[in-house]
């Protein structure tokens, strides 16, 4: 460095401060720690401002760096492990997903959650919807998995100005080769499942290493089940 440039270290530059779309509520959340409010508190109160407009996971880094950088004491605030601690004792909250795998479940070997099974009964008297939901899929289910092809005619034309309106317009435009997978015993699943690994390792091997790996490589991963299978013939 020049003499010049090292005198210039006495008086640093000022920088713009950088202007963050959180900057309006920094002191909200701090004067609410301060006040000794919980981070959970904090989180819905700021989320449920109209003039709150970020993403949660914004909001739930910028309070648990407030809380570390100006509160020691205080418990650092874990979005992931935030419905566990603000659902109040003796109240049981299901995740609409889960529901939704229970109702859609049609395989008999699958265990279904238990939880949800005590409460499934109450969820269809509050919620009717639900009770639809799982008729529409089974009986779509039964004929997918049957082979009575006519049969997607019918539902078809049952449904076709429900709820469903979007699905059965979609398989009206590919409704031959739908019938013809119920009516042929002959599956594509064979083939579907070569076709993901070839994909799976052509993600991992051809940008890096070549295209004379990547054909190595799709021989390595089917070649080992022939019995007269030797490897020095890759090499």
């Amino acid at each position: 460095m020049t003499e010049t440039e090292i005198n210039r270290l006495d008086s640093p530059r000022n920088y713009k401060k950088r202007i963050s779309s959180m900057n309006k509520w920094l002191n909200i959340i701090f004067k609410m720690m301060d006040d000794n409010h919980s981070n959970e508190t904090i989180y819905y109160y700021i989320q449920r401002q109209s003039g709150f407009h970020e993403s949660n996971e914004k909001l739930a880094k910028y309070i648990y760096l407030i809380g570390k950088n100006n509160f020691p004491d205080r418990a650092l605030f874990n979005e992931k492990h935030l419905m566990k601690r603000v659902i109040p004792e003796g109240i049981v909250a299901l995740k609409r997903s889960e529901i939704l795998k229970y109702l859609l479940t049609c395989n008999p070997k699958v265990n279904k959650d238990e939880k949800v099974g005590m409460y499934i009964n109450i969820i269809k008297k509050e919620y009717p919807v639900t009770s639809r939901v799982e008729l529409i899929f089974k009986e779509f289910h039964s004929i997918i998995t049957g082979t009575e092809p006519e049969r997607l005619e019918v539902f078809l034309k049952k449904y076709e100005r429900s709820e469903i309106k979007a699905f059965c317009n979609g398989i009206k435009k590919d409704i031959t080769p739908v019938k013809n997978a119920i009516s042929s015993p002959v599956s594509s699943g064979f083939v579907e499942g070569n076709n993901n690994k070839f994909k799976l390792i052509k993600r991992i091997v051809y940008g890096r290493s070549g295209l004379v790996n990547l054909t190595k490589k799709c021989k390595l991963a089917f070649l080992p089940k022939n019995g007269d299978f030797k490897l020095s013939n890759l090499l």
